[in-house]
């Protein structure tokens, strides 16, 4: 089916927090599936929890699940709804006040639960679509994902565990290694994952070893066509006082992320100006916290008001003179502040107390929309408040420039991102049409079926590898005492062997081995690769490089994750190849280097095993490369024990087959 030359997509997405509730991911998200279904233009359901108690806000007849519906109890596991085209299939979860981890974390895991029930009765999507809230939901769309044969795509808004670990009232560190095991996971298996920053693109590609040729980035956004500068005198600043005062805003969650205690610092400072008014507008789990500090401290210049429904979002933005954006330190690149986008649409300078490495600094001086102040520092955001009450036109014309940068992030421009982006995806095969056999590839006959493009690292592959290099590490304790012995003896020289080596994602590793060559061989004979009869190789040496028992100190490379049991091998950053003219040529320079950059490198391979050892390089990577296509735990635990097999066999050194 199509409109117009578009094709209509099945999208389903899976969040938590939707309509209607008013965070800021579930009004992002209500958005988005309700433009992608207007006019039928695509075909779009939501996987989402019933709305927590405290943050649903009463809405009119005109909207899908009255009040009185709300009030009812949730039959499980879902029920279905809809609302402007987009249908919700409401996942069952507990409703209890997000204040306590407890609550949430029984939210969470009911909606979890229900959630990967509610996915069976997605007819079959294109494009399946996981955001952050809470952060396992992921598995469930992954799971409906695979299930149906569609494309999975991870939507990052928060990036975990750094967000729990930072904001969090609970403290675990097995909860922190769950999380981080969760996002990598996802990361890794999705077809694309959306950063909403370029610091956190940067985060994930650097923290979570993520593609950087899957990331796409897609900012937020505001309406700027409901959300436009007005005048300050309005009813809405009438009705609350606020048309007179110079008033500094704050407008949606007060949650943990916001810092705002340095704002109510800063008024403290900014207490002797009586124009001055700080306005904290919203409702969030720090609020009641922060209304006791202000009554404790007789700040008359502080006020509180209510959350406003999106229609009066214009006017009560207008009645600011300047906003606050803030974001507690630590959190750059791992949560970018969406109020900001309202705040440019809105033609409202704005001081930004946030870490230079943000999204927002990045913005702010790009736009040159708001000034700058360091975050967490009380005396530095009320320095940059009394500048711009001093200094109305230049207020102004922050406000100006922030509303010419607001059209570039506007809501209509955003979503097409997104419809451009499941387009692409939805006509993109699972799998690459390219016939890549292992022995087509090499010429060495190895049985291979056709090379994935993107293979994901197998689940079980890392606890494989902890689990066996642990062992292997205890196993072998009396092996290291006869190796270190003969090898002192022989010439009295170090007993282990360091070398900077390339991982995966480019990272840059020391790997060990017990010394094979002759004292100095990088000095004396500079970077070679191995031949037959090596000079550099001692008598020791050949004994423990035909049993590759040179290796065992990189199990202990595999135990800390810098290498793996299985993978291309681990390559100098400096190394070339020489070819038969002599001519060096730099390893970059060969086909399928950057591939084998994928996965984490290895003990053994498919390279090592079935192919001779003096091939050239090109022919290995193609043999790398066929690997990062086709990984998979039974491939794994097949050239493990082909390993095994060579190693009894002492044939590690052979210039031909091995096997």
């Amino acid at each position: 089916m199509t409109t117009g030359t578009a094709p209509r997509l099945r999208i389903c997405f899976f969040n938590r927090s939707y309509h209607p509730e008013h965070g800021a991911t579930g009004q992002l998200l209500t958005d988005l599936a309700e433009d992608l279904a207007r006019d039928g233009r695509h075909e779009v359901w939501v996987v989402a929890g019933p709305p927590l108690l405290r943050s649903a806000p009463l809405e009119s007849g005109a909207a899908a699940g009255s009040a009185a519906a709300r009030g009812r109890a949730v039959r499980f596991p879902f029920r279905r709804e809809e609302r402007n085209g987009v249908r919700i299939l409401r996942a069952w979860g507990t409703a209890l006040g997000p204040g306590r981890f407890a609550a949430r974390a029984a939210n969470y895991l009911s909606f979890f639960g229900s959630s990967c029930l509610a996915g069976l009765a997605v007819p079959r999507p294109d494009v399946v679509v996981a955001l952050t809230d809470p952060p396992i939901i992921g598995l469930a769309a992954l799971a409906c994902a695979r299930r149906t044969g569609a494309r999975f795509v991870y939507l990052c808004q928060d990036v975990f565990p750094e967000v729990a670990r930072l904001l969090g009232d609970f403290r675990s560190e097995r909860v922190d290694r769950l999380l981080e095991r969760v996002t990598r996971l996802l990361i890794a298996r999705a077809d694309r994952v959306v950063a909403v920053g370029e610091t956190m693109r940067e985060r994930l590609v650097a923290g979570k070893d993520a593609d950087p040729g899957r990331i796409t980035v897609i900012h937020n956004w505001a309406d700027c066509s409901a959300i436009v500068p007005g005048p300050k005198r309005n009813p809405w600043s009438l009705a609350h006082g606020l048309a007179e005062p110079f008033v500094v805003m704050h407008s949606g969650n007060i949650g943990l992320s916001q810092d705002l205690d340095v704002l109510i610092d800063a008024a403290a400072r900014l207490s002797a100006y009586p124009d001055i008014v700080v306005a904290i507008v919203g409702d969030g789990v720090k609020r009641a916290a922060l209304e006791a500090r202000v009554s404790q401290r007789r700040l008359a210049n502080v006020r509180f008001l209510p959350y406003q429904p999106r229609e009066r979002l214009a006017e009560s933005f207008a009645s600011a003179d300047l906003f606050v954006v803030s974001l507690a330190r630590g959190l750059a690149g791992y949560i970018v502040p969406s109020k900001l986008y309202g705040i440019l649409a809105a033609g409202r300078p704005y001081v930004a107390a946030v870490e230079e490495a943000s999204e927002v600094a990045a913005i702010t001086r790009r736009f040159q929309s708001g000034l700058l102040a360091e975050p967490g520092d009380a005396e530095s955001l009320a320095r940059q408040i009394l500048t711009l009450h001093g200094d109305r036109a230049r207020g102004r014309e922050l406000g100006a420039n922030a509303r010419r940068a607001a059209l570039g992030y506007d809501r209509p421009l955003q979503v097409e991102a997104y419809a451009r982006l499941f387009r692409e995806l939805a006509a993109t095969p699972r799998e690459v049409g390219r016939a890549a056999a292992v022995g087509e590839a090499s010429g060495y006959g190895y049985p291979g079926e056709r090379e994935r493009a993107f293979a994901p690292p197998p689940v079980l592959k890392r606890p494989f590898d902890v689990a066996l290099s642990g062992l292997g590490l205890l196993g072998s304790l009396p092996l290291w005492a006869l190796i270190a012995a003969a090898i002192k003896l022989e010439d009295g020289g170090p007993v282990f062997y360091g070398q900077e080596r390339v991982g995966r994602g480019g990272r840059h590793f020391w790997s060990w081995k017990f010394r094979s060559m002759v004292v100095d061989a990088d000095r004396r004979f500079g970077a070679l690769q191995a031949s037959e009869h090596d000079p550099r190789v001692t008598r020791t040496g050949r004994l423990l490089r035909a049993t590759a028992m040179d290796e065992l100190p990189q199990l202990w490379n595999i135990l800390v994750g810098d290498m793996s049991f299985v993978g291309p091998r681990a390559l100098r950053p400096e190394e070339i190849e020489v070819g038969g003219d002599g001519t060096p040529v730099s390893l970059q320079a060969i086909p399928g280097y950057e591939a084998r950059h994928r996965v984490t490198p290895g003990l053994t391979g498919i390279a090592q095993i079935y192919a001779p050892r003096d091939i050239p390089r090109r022919q290995k990577f193609k043999l790398d490369r066929l690997y990062v296509g086709k990984q998979s735990f039974w491939l794994d635990l097949r050239l493990i024990a082909l390993s095994f097999w060579i190693t009894v066999r002492a044939k590690w050194e052979h210039r031909g087959r091995k096997l």
